[in-house]
């Protein structure tokens, strides 16, 4: 993946890659101290750099990432999120776990209404390959 930064601030690196048309989020060990508005905010910040480059592939990197959603969050990203996504044209959206971490079932399941396959990866050559599949 040949990449450009699009933003990057305390929690999280946006990053752009044209020719795959994968946008990414690298999450920082800073998420440990972010709050769930703030954790808004940031998925409402991506968004729309997902609109505006008409992603059609996401990958996000959860390997650093330690924020604890509470119990509505996950709700919430679906009904003002996930339908951005899906209007921009993301197609395939994988998370990257660590390499000895276990991958739970829901997180190779999209959530009910999402328009778009999710999948997760110990590897980030698995998740490219993946994404970039016809």
């Amino acid at each position: 993946m040949k990449t450009r930064e699009l933003h990057e601030d305390r929690f999280l690196r946006i990053l752009w890659d044209g020719l795959t048309r994968i946008i990414a989020i690298d999450w920082n060990e800073s998420t440990a101290a972010m709050t769930d508005d703030e954790m808004k905010d940031e998925l409402a910040l991506f968004a729309r750099y997902v609109e505006d480059n008409r992603a059609s592939c996401i990958l996000v990197d959860v390997t650093r990432f330690q924020h604890r959603m509470g119990p509505e969050f996950q709700q919430w990203r679906v009904q003002n999120i996930s339908p951005r996504y899906s209007a921009a044209g993301v197609k395939r959206f994988a998370f990257l776990l660590s390499p000895d971490a276990d991958i739970p079932s829901a997180m190779n399941q999209s959530a009910p209404g999402e328009a778009f396959v999710t999948r997760a990866f110990n590897n980030r050559d698995g998740a490219i390959a993946w994404l970039t599949e016809p």
